[in-house]
């Protein structure tokens, strides 16, 4: 998030999530860069939950266990750890929906199926965006925010979806803290790279974030010692069509997995914060996801991406010559040396259906 928001809340976090010499900071920063001048957008979509009688300001309903069977399944649930967490927090409750990516199949097997990796190096250098089929490469892309007071950017992926021109990303992606508003406009370039926008720039017509995000959000912009958006960073962005087609149609799309369930995780974003520069297509691997630290519902990974980062998937049961997965979070906040993000669950899944309506 903004650096307005950093500052303001750094010793809120510091004191509500330090555990074992791990300090929580806030959501990384998207990333600064310069745009040009820009329109707004047009109202977004309702954000209130569709369930009848909603899932409550922070907690939903109780996520399912390891005994529950689920129709596919795609690994260890909250990665082998209890999903409520040792301060009681509970992330989206798990549910039995999955979609597959619309190329290739996720591997569902335990670990990672590329070398583990922290340093966020590039993924897949030398290969061409545009030609590699590859879903990792095509699906994921950047996110380029503008308000009145500055522009920054995200990064966000491809989703398998009913109308083909869904993105996933974080909240804080969408929701502005400095103005505490929508963004005034979110274009989206998948593949892109090094100024390049291989398959267009797509622009945001409607979006979607939870309840729970903007209420818990709310009070921790307010100085209140609560930290409920950490489990439900998460938001869909629905952009116009180009040219009569979809971003489906242009890059395919990324399997999503609301289960709960992960075999470790590749992480693939635009980290902005030094060395980096949002300019390339990044990544960190790791073979086994933490779960709760801190006392937060977020599944964690060693990794150096930042600001810019926010948004990037967490795919699980890759598939390494096709890129396909299941996305099980997003990035959400930092540590110290790591990366975490809320699993998604029964909120996310409603929430695209009635984005995607």
């Amino acid at each position: 998030m903004r650096l307005a928001r950093a500052w303001a809340v750094v010793a809120v976090a510091a004191a509500a999530l330090s555990v074992g010499g791990c300090i929580l900071l806030p959501p990384p920063l998207p990333g600064r860069i310069t745009l040009p001048p820009v329109t707004p957008m047009p109202p977004p979509a309702p954000t209130s939950d569709p369930r009848p009688g909603g899932a409550g300001a922070v907690e939903p309903d109780q996520p399912i266990t390891e005994g529950d069977e689920t129709a596919a399944d795609t690994g260890a649930m909250y990665a082998g750890f209890d999903g409520r967490t040792g301060t009681g927090l509970l992330p989206d409750a798990a549910v039995d929906r999955v979609l597959p990516p619309t190329d290739g199949a996720p591997v569902v097997a335990r670990g990672i199926a590329v070398p583990e990796s922290d340093a966020g190096d590039e993924l897949l250098p030398g290969v061409d965006h545009r030609g590699s089929d590859n879903l990792l490469l095509t699906t994921s892309g950047r996110l380029d925010l503008a308000s009145a007071a500055a522009t920054f950017s995200c990064s966000g992926t491809v989703i398998n979806s009913d109308s083909g021109l869904v993105v996933l990303t974080a909240a804080h992606c969408i929701f502005d803290d400095e103005t505490r508003d929508w963004y005034d406009r979110i274009a989206f370039s998948p593949g892109y790279e090094r100024g390049e926008a291989p398959f267009g720039t797509w622009v945001a017509e409607s979006w979607w974030v939870p309840q729970q995000y903007l209420e818990s959000n709310e009070r921790w912009l307010d100085g209140a010692d609560d930290n409920g958006w950490m489990g439900f960073d998460f938001g869909f962005i629905r952009f116009a069509p180009r040219d009569s087609q979809t971003l489906e149609d242009a890059v395919g799309g990324q399997g999503v997995s609301f289960t709960a369930e992960t075999n470790g995780v590749l992480l693939a974003g635009y980290p902005g914060n030094a060395p980096f520069d949002a300019e390339v297509l990044r990544y960190c691997a790791d073979a086994r996801l933490d779960y709760g630290r801190g006392g937060d519902p977020n599944y964690g990974t060693e990794c150096g991406m930042g600001d810019g980062a926010s948004g990037a998937a967490f795919v699980s049961n890759l598939d390494a010559a096709t890129g396909a997965g299941h996305i099980t979070a997003v990035y959400s906040n930092a540590g110290d040396s790591g990366a975490f993000g809320p699993p998604l669950g029964v909120t996310a899944w409603n929430g695209l259906q009635r984005l995607d309506d």
